[in-house]
C-alpha cells in the first residue's frame, strides 16, 4: 500500500537545491548526534547542581529524579524507533527523490520521533524556563524537524504524521507506568530494547540501543547507590506538587 499523497513529490519538485543543506541542519533537532550529548549535558548539569547546593550527607540523589527520568524516557523512545522500524520495515520514497542518503526503512521518521519523545519530555519534565515556553519551542522543533524529513525526500507525510502520533503515545504511557521514578523508566527502555533485538536479530541499531539503555540504566543506578549522599526517591509528580 502506498503512503504517497503528493505532499513529498511536490516539495521536492518545488524548492530549490540549495536548500537541502538548510534543511539537514534543520533534521538535527531529532538526530543523535544533538539527543546524546545534550542528554550527557543534562546529566553532568544535575550533578554538577546537586553538589552545589547540598552541604549534609544524604541531601539527595546525585543526579536529580527529573533529569535521570528524562535520559532514562528518551532511551526507552530510541529503542522503540528502533523496534518500530524492524518490525514494520516499510520503504522509502523512491531514491530518485532522496536529496541526502537515508537509511534503509521509511516508517516511522526516526527524526521526527525522536524530536517528539526528546523535546516532548524536556517539555514535560525538566525545569527550564516555563512549561508554556518549553512546549512551544517543542512544537516549533518537531514540526520543522517533520518539514524537513519531507523536503529532503526521504518520508512520506504520513510517515512523519504517525511518529509525532507514536512519540506522544509513548511518552503518555511510560509516564503513566513509570510514575516519574527513573528505576522504573530504565527498566521500561531496556525491555524495549530487548524486544528491539528479538525482532531485528543481530541489527547493528537494535544492539546499540540495547547496549545504550542497560548501560546508561546501570550506570545511573551504580552511581546513585554509591553516592553517600543518597536520599529516599521522590518521584516528579511528589516534585511538582511540592
Amino acid at each position: 500500500m502506498s503512503r504517497g499523497i503528493g505532499v513529498t513529490e511536490t516539495l521536492r519538485e518545488t524548492l530549490p537545491e540549495w536548500t537541502a543543506p538548510l534543511f539537514e541542519l534543520a533534521a538535527l533537532g531529532g538526530d543523535l548526534l544533538l539527543i546524546v550529548p545534550v542528554l550527557g549535558l543534562l546529566y553532568v548539569t544535575s550533578v554538577f547542581v546537586s553538589l552545589r547546593r547540598s552541604t549534609d550527607a544524604g541531601e539527595g540523589p546525585l543526579c536529580s529524579d527529573r533529569s535521570a527520568f528524562v535520559i532514562a524516557v528518551v532511551f526507552g523512545g530510541l529503542a522503540l524507533i528502533v523496534l518500530l522500524k524492524a518490525a514494520l520495515s516499510l520503504p522509502r520514497p523512491p531514491a530518485e527523490l532522496h536529496a541526502v542518503s537515508p537509511s534503509e526503512y521509511g516508517f516511522p521518521s526516526g527524526h521526527t520521533m525522536a524530536a517528539t519523545i526528546f523535546w516532548g519530555a524536556i517539555a514535560l519534565w525538566s525545569t527550564i524556563g516555563r512549561q508554556r515556553a518549553r512546549f512551544a519551542v517543542a512544537a516549533a522543533v518537531v514540526s520543522l524537524v517533520g518539514l524537513s524529513r519531507l523536503a529532503l525526500g526521504v518520508h512520506y507525510l504520513v510517515d512523519v504524521v504517525a511518529s509525532i502520533a507514536f512519540g506522544l503515545v509513548y511518552l503518555a504511557v511510560v509516564a503513566g507506568i513509570a510514575n516519574g521514578r527513573p528505576g522504573r523508566a530504565f527498566v521500561i527502555a531496556i525491555a524495549i530494547a530487548g524486544i528491539a533485538v528479538l525482532v531485528g536479530g543481530e541489527h547493528s541499531r537494535a544492539l546499540l540501543a540495547l547496549a545504550g539503555s542497560v548501560g546508561v540504566g546501570t550506570s545511573w543506578w551504580v552511581l546513585e547507590r554509591a553516592s553517600v549522599r543518597r536520599r529516599p526517591v521522590r518521584t516528579v509528580e511528589r516534585g511538582l506538587s511540592g
